[in-house]
């Protein structure tokens, strides 16, 4: 689409508001470098929250011009505590320290990817007559997007039937906005032996269950049919000598890691996934037509189990809920692998179908569209 009013005007200012996990981080993220790829010049910040302060600083140097970090908050899980307050406590300083960053900036636009420290400044930028985008990552929307919903500008969702609390101005499904690294590699690495090269991860908050029920599968698995696998396993911080030990005990050919920078290069580089349901997750997996059984995060409001639903009704995975029999039903997946009565290729090419490579574009091109009708008004 062509906005020729973008040559006239001065570099456009955007502030981006964003959750502190991968989950808000990583749309944000490519988001922006989307953003910068169609608007010369423009100045971008980032408000999240100081949880963040590990992934923002893997950032590529200079996506953000400025990035803002907020006090850690959110609604508790238990009332009456003194966690339930600490929100309250916090109000009148996020509302006052988001009202003057607002207009010290002065954005031409705000764009919010979730998560409660997003609620401040987005509410704010409404009030103050700052055109507003809010994208949710999951099937089922988030407290602070559900609040949020009525009064922003557009809204985009991942998942085309995500649930709102209110009527939304305008609705447009984009899919997940996927970062630069993976959208320019898209290639496939090259298979060496008949083994089934399987890549296991478990996200930020989710990896000690999903390691649990990977390594009870392996037990359950014969010598033989284990030797017909080799795992990539991503452990998360906290456990990875425990799972490398086990392994070692198993026989079964592994490489384990506690973080992995280049994701790229493993999903292109296996055959198969063993991973939650994270909105992020599965729309990489489909990018790169990857197939997986999914074992759902089982909290955070039970969303993964619904973004697992939607790529499941597809044919592109198989999903689990995470209980004391998940262990043998992913030996018995893995089982269905090797006797060709799971038919890999085909999940892969359902998986491929769902994947949304030009949904940072689309955002952008909504982004761009709220802006020039806010320039008409004025």
């Amino acid at each position: 689409m062509n906005l020729p009013y973008l040559s006239g005007r001065a570099p456009l200012k955007v502030a981006v508001y964003a959750g502190p996990t991968g989950g808000h981080l990583f749309p944000a993220q490519a988001f922006a470098e989307s953003f910068r790829d169609r608007c010369f010049g423009c100045r971008l910040e980032l408000v999240t929250s100081m949880r963040a302060k590990k992934l923002a600083v893997r950032f590529p140097k200079g996506l953000f011009d400025a990035v803002h970090y907020l006090p850690d908050f959110g609604l508790p899980n238990r009332l009456f505590s003194f966690q339930s307050l600490k929100p309250l406590f916090l109000a009148p300083y996020l509302l006052t320290r988001s009202f003057f960053y607002l207009r010290n900036f002065k954005p031409d636009l705000c764009v919010g990817f979730g998560s409660f420290v997003s609620y401040p400044g987005m509410r704010l930028a409404k009030f103050l007559g700052v055109p507003t985008l809010l994208h949710e990552q999951n099937r089922y929307a988030g407290k602070a997007t559900r609040w949020l919903v009525r009064h922003a500008d557009a809204v985009a969702e991942s998942f085309e039937g995500t649930n709102f609390s209110a009527v939304v101005r305008r609705l447009c499904t984009t899919g997940l906005p996927l970062r630069k690294f993976i959208l320019n590699d898209g290639s496939h690495g090259t298979k060496e032996s008949d083994q089934i090269r399987i890549l296991v991860m478990g996200g930020s908050q989710g990896a000690r269950g999903l390691n649990r029920a990977v390594l009870d599968c392996w037990a359950s698995l014969s010598d033989e049919e284990k030797n017909k696998f080799v795992v990539t396993h991503i452990t998360g911080d906290k456990e990875t000598e425990i799972v490398a030990d086990q392994y070692r005990k198993l026989g079964i050919s592994s490489r384990i890691y506690p973080f992995y920078e280049n994701m790229a290069e493993l999903f292109r580089g296996c055959d198969l996934a063993v991973t939650r349901a994270g909105a992020n997750t599965l729309f990489e997996l489909a990018f790169y037509g990857l197939p997986a059984f999914v074992i759902p995060f089982p909290y955070a409001g039970g969303h993964q189990k619904l973004n697992a639903q939607v790529f499941a009704q597809y044919g592109a995975l198989e999903f689990h809920d995470e209980n004391e029999w998940v262990g043998d039903w992913l030996a018995d997946k893995l089982r269905g692998v090797l006797t060709d009565k799971i038919q890999l290729a085909s999940m892969s090419a359902a998986m491929k179908n769902l994947a949304r490579p030009k949904a940072g574009d689309h955002l952008v091109e909504i982004s761009l569209e709220l802006l020039e009708k806010y320039d008409d008004r004025t």
